[in-house]
């Protein structure tokens, strides 16, 4: 998925947010139920790579089960000027940089202000 298509779909939010001083392509997933960084992007970032306690199984929008044993901690996103802390899974990423949990948004923050 682009951030063109996303903008089409009902089910997800997309748009550009700064993390680390870097502008990046952010999707907004209702589906989700991690959030996820691509393995690009998370190198970029220059962060100590965390192992999980314990492996997770994540499905893809290809339908495929990938494992993820690694998270990246303590990355600030900025939405609008808003900053949060978030942990994000590396996982192959298309189109984006950064995929968060809808539930993410809605738990941390008005979504009214940052998405439009």
């Amino acid at each position: 998925m682009t951030l063109e298509t996303a903008r089409d779909e009902t089910n997800v939010a997309a748009s550009t947010f700064v993390v680390r001083g870097l502008y990046v392509n952010m999707l907004f997933d209702s589906g989700a139920n991690y959030s996820f960084v691509s393995h690009k992007f998370g190198e970029r970032l220059v962060f100590l790579v965390d192992k999980l306690d314990n492996a997770l199984v994540v499905e893809v929008a290809s339908g495929k089960f990938i494992s993820v044993s690694d998270c990246i901690k303590n990355i600030v996103i900025d939405l609008n000027g808003y900053e949060f802390h978030e942990e994000l899974l590396p996982i192959e990423l298309n189109g984006f940089e950064i995929m968060l949990e809808i539930d993410w948004l809605n738990a941390n923050c008005d979504n009214s202000k940052f998405l439009s």
